[in-house]
């Protein structure tokens, strides 16, 4: 019994000691992607001991488990792991003939398992269904497991006999650790193989399904320290507790003693650490930010140790710099709704959002209030949305050619020239852009895909009740699930989602869409209807029938990329944004044949055209890539772009956001505005209207609700434009950026108190006058 429990403490000091390792490797890497994103790093000693305390619990576990493992497959003396393979060679004949032909065909069931589970769970999820994929896949996975063990097992004869005979030429057939060996480097080639060939996506062959362990967010370094720290688990107690010869166990007995000894004091010293990093990590920000962010086991250890200390149970704790200021009452905590001026702060942002005060109006310029307003005739209004898509346009300044098409379409229109999203992914802000809430108000599941509930009313919802015709077309699955999207369309065409697409592939769909797109608007019933309202009279939004309000939206920018025959060829040092740019370019071509058509038909002369994208991307900005998590300039900044037939072609410098989307919609379509209050932005019509440059300043607020794969996120930005831009990631999290002098975001202002203040203080009144809506579901 004691010389278990002497195991079983080397096995914790063992991972112990690895946990050093771990955290000097985790503090390098952490170091390494803030500096990227342009930050300052974090003080390397208080990282480092963050680091180790809060990898205490997983190196219990892991500890625990190894040796526990260890204790129950060798319960007598400790051997090395060359001791096991000598074990493993010996025997008789044919008991060593039996092993060196099982040990091939048990990696080549592993290997073919793996490879083939991996094309089952891609076929299955391209489904859409999460439900009934997951049970394919667990079935299919099973059955497929059984059937190579099977086959392995009829074939083991065959191949006993075939290294029975050529054993004579060469003996170390007859060696389970030469023909293991050989198997399994074999397939490590063919891992290797597939990662080189298959794209992220999946694509390229039966082996390129494994070029998703390419895939940025599947970050694999998390498993590599469990391996680290399940490593030292296991030498410890080969290093100390081993039996030698009988003259040296005294020697030994003194040499575990001290293994031991050093394994217990090391323990409690990380246990004290651990202690430390329960305050410590609320008293320093930018470690605690550092670690969640970017550590790859620490975030996952720091995120357990927050939810095994969440008293309240309301998601988070008051320790390990959790966020939250109560942790005796559930309601208060940095995603609560906070009621304003209650003198209650229950978001936990360091001050209770004040009551709504009604600002006088501002008074409006001779100039402004005399200009012409916009035409209000009642036009068909055709939206498109392109997914992913950067303001790196020609439009906008960008010095390659990817927008041949847009940039035409801009030369005609109003171009906003600082828009911003309401988040940084479809499910967070297409669905409020068409409610014209935002998105903490709307009404919505917790998932990443979100599905909005029937009682939000959509803006189709308003054009059909005012009598248009409405329709749209989509090319991702996402728009052919229940999302609630489609709520006010008399025609929802998801006809040009490719078969079998999963979220990020590498299907081509713009060609599919404009193709479905010219369909749609080529039938007479959709372009030239007879419309009737809600109360059946024929008759338009304007007392004219034949309106109709179409949405379609384009997803080839979305990664995966792919280059395209004919597109420009890019030559820029990152590959990725090379291919990104060909992406832009061919669904600009597509965009480009909707627009030429409506030029061609008649109703195209009082057909107003916006364009615009659900959110930007990340190329290696602030050390990510893609978006979705934050809300950085590269990844809130879309291009948008105004068409009304008839009207002055211009730019808007100053910033605008997607809630006004909604009004702007509206009055192009001739459709009154609702009741104060139920939408939150105003008609863009009116800086159309706008003569010099007397444009009204206005706060831009991005939010974006906790999922299942972000935390929250909100900013506002405020003052002249491009403006203050303050980031709020939950509870005391502030980030403050003068977009002025640093448009890439890299000097945190956030340590100047007053400056912090003020937007701070921008941003709790904006948030007074909104109607968030608190969703349950697990965090990030």
């Amino acid at each position: 019994m004691l010389r278990a429990l002497f195991r079983l403490v080397l096995a914790l000091g063992g991972a112990g000691v690895a946990a050093l390792v771990v955290a000097l490797l985790e503090v390098r890497a952490v170091t390494a992607e803030v500096v990227a994103s342009g930050s300052s790093a974090p003080p390397f000693g208080a990282l480092l001991l963050a680091e180790l305390g809060v990898l205490v619990p997983i190196v219990v576990l892991v500890g625990g488990a190894v040796g526990v493992a260890c204790l129950v497959f060798e319960p007598g003396e400790v051997r090395t792991p060359l001791e096991h393979l000598g074990e493993f060679r010996s025997g008789t004949v044919l008991e060593r003939l039996r092993s060196a032909a099982l040990a091939p065909l048990l990696v080549s069931v592993v290997f073919g398992w793996c490879l083939g589970s991996a094309h089952i769970a891609r076929s299955a999820l391209a489904t859409g269904k999460p439900q009934e994929a997951g049970l394919t896949v667990g079935i299919a996975s099973i059955g497929l497991f059984l059937a190579l063990f099977g086959a392995a097992i009829a074939f083991l004869p065959t191949l006993r006999r075939a290294l029975a005979a050529g054993s004579s030429a060469v003996p170390a057939l007859l060696d389970p650790v030469v023909t293991g060996g050989v198997a399994l480097v074999l397939v490590v080639l063919l891992f290797a193989a597939g990662i080189s060939s298959g794209d992220t996506g999946g694509e390229g062959g039966v082996l390129g399904i494994f070029g998703v362990l390419k895939r940025g967010e599947l970050d694999l370094r998390p498993v590599g320290d469990a391996v680290i720290l399940a490593l030292g688990a296991y030498l410890g107690p080969v290093a100390f507790a081993r039996s030698l010869k009988p003259r040296g166990r005294a020697l030994l007995f003194s040499t575990a003693v001290m293994g031991v000894a050093v394994s217990v004091g090391g323990l409690f010293v990380m246990g004290g650490l651990t202690i430390r990093a329960a305050s410590a990590l609320g008293r320093e920000p930018l470690v605690a930010r550092a670690m969640e962010k970017s550590a790859p086991l620490g975030k996952i250890a720091l995120a357990g140790l927050r939810r095994a200390t969440d008293r309240d149970k309301d998601g988070e704790s008051s320790l390990f710099g959790g966020g939250d200021c109560n942790d005796r009452d559930p309601t208060i905590n940095s995603n609560a709704i906070d009621i304003p001026g209650n003198g209650i702060d229950e978001d936990c942002s360091g001050a209770d959002t004040p009551a709504r005060v009604t600002e006088p109006a501002e008074p409006k310029a001779a100039a402004k209030a005399d200009a012409p307003k916009a035409p209000k005739r009642g036009h068909n209004v055709i939206l498109i949305t392109v997914d992913t898509l950067r303001t790196d346009l020609g439009f906008l300044g960008y010095s390659r050619p990817v927008s041949p098409n847009l940039d035409k379409l801009a030369e005609r229109s109003t171009v906003f020239e600082r828009m911003y999203s309401l988040a940084s992914y479809t499910g967070k802000s297409v669905g409020p852009f068409l409610i014209g809430k935002y998105p903490s108000e709307t009404k919505r599941d917790f998932s990443h895909f979100n599905t909005y509930a029937q009682s939000n009313k959509f803006v189709a919802e308003r054009a059909h009740d005012a009598g248009f015709r409405t329709f749209a077309g989509h090319c991702h699955w996402y728009f052919r699930n229940p999302t609630g999207l489609n709520q006010g369309m008399d025609v929802w065409d998801t006809s040009a989602i490719p078969p079998g697409m999963g979220d990020n592939d590498v299907s081509i769909t713009s060609d599919r869409m404009s193709d479905m797109a010219l369909k749609l608007l080529g039938k007479p019933e959709n372009t030239t209807p007879h419309a009737t309202t809600s109360d059946g009279d024929a008759d338009g939004g304007d007392g004219k029938p034949g309106n109709f309000f179409a949405w379609f939206h384009f997803f080839d920018p979305h990664a995966q990329y792919v280059a395209h025959p004919g597109a420009p060829k890019f030559d820029g040092s990152s590959a990725a944004k090379n291919l990104y740019d060909e992406e832009v370019w061919f669904t600009d071509k597509h965009v480009g044949k909707i627009l030429d058509y409506v030029e061609s038909q008649p109703w195209g002369e009082d057909t107003a055209i916006v364009v615009t994208a659900d959110h930007g991307e990340a190329f290696a900005d602030h050390g990510m890539s893609w978006h979705g998590q934050e809300i950085w300039e590269s990844l809130v900044r879309v291009p948008f772009i105004v068409y009304v037939p008839g009207g002055k072609p211009g730019r808007v410098p100053v910033k605008r956001s997607h809630i006004d989307l909604v009004p702007t919609l509206l009055d192009l379509m001739g459709i009154p505005q609702p009741e104060e209050g139920e939408l939150r932005g105003t008609s863009l019509l009116e800086d159309m209207d706008v003569t010099g440059d007397d444009y009204a300043e206005r706060d831009v607020y991005i939010d974006m609700p906790a999922g299942p794969f972000n935390g929250v996120r909100r900013a506002v930005i405020t003052g002249p434009t491009p403006g203050t831009k303050l980031i709020h990631s939950g509870g005391s999290n502030y980030q403050l950026y003068d977009l002025s002098v640093d448009p890439a975001e890299k000097k945190d202002l956030a340590s100047d108190k007053q400056q912090l203040a003020s937007a701070l203080e921008r941003m709790q009144a904006l948030r007074a006058g909104l109607k968030e809506i608190e969703v349950k579901g697990d965090g990030p």
